[in-house]
């Protein structure tokens, strides 16, 4: 096993490595980069919280990452989180399917990301709450857990592409 251990700790040490050079400090977000033109993709998405994976991010990007992006109302905070694609993207309004919709996944990898840093408990709390609240919405009006919900009404049910009984909606609760 201690062959193991060092090839782990070795993936961990490169992709921490890799990961600094998404950060973009004008941004304040670890971003991705376009595989292109080498140039950073300002589509923002909730994966990018996936970031805190790395238990090694510093306080300060950390806090600049949940201030300025997640508890951004014109991003992702809301009465219904996470949506897919920030708010303040085109495509937002249409919520269709990745387009803006949440996502019970996306939400508990994130809330699973967000453990790793515990001056994230503030975000964490609210992610927890939101996300139970959205799960409960629709169970109480309608006894269905849903593939994906509406980021504005928190709705199931208002699209014909958002399965009513679908397993993984559990994973908001």
């Amino acid at each position: 096993y201690a062959d193991d251990a060092a090839v782990f700790k070795s993936r961990i040490e490169k992709t921490s490595k890799a990961l600094d050079t998404l950060w973009s400090e004008e941004d304040g977000i670890y971003l991705n980069r376009r595989y292109d033109t080498k140039e950073f993709s300002h589509k923002l998405s909730p994966t990018l919280f996936y970031a805190f994976f790395d238990k090694s991010i510093s306080k300060e990007r950390a806090s600049r990452m949940i201030s300025e992006h997640y508890f951004n109302e014109n991003e992702f905070c809301g009465e219904f989180v996470i949506p897919t694609i920030s708010k303040n993207d085109r495509s937002f309004p249409e919520q269709y399917y990745w387009r803006g919709r949440i996502w019970a996944p996306v939400n508990f990898l994130v809330y699973l990301a967000f453990k790793n840093h515990e001056e994230l408990s503030k975000a964490k709390c609210d992610l927890i709450e939101k996300s139970y609240k959205l799960l409960m919405k629709e169970w109480a009006e309608n006894k269905h857990v849903h593939e994906n919900y509406n980021a504005i009404t928190g709705e199931g049910c208002d699209v014909e592409s958002s399965d009513r009984f679908y397993h993984w909606g559990a994973l908001l609760g």
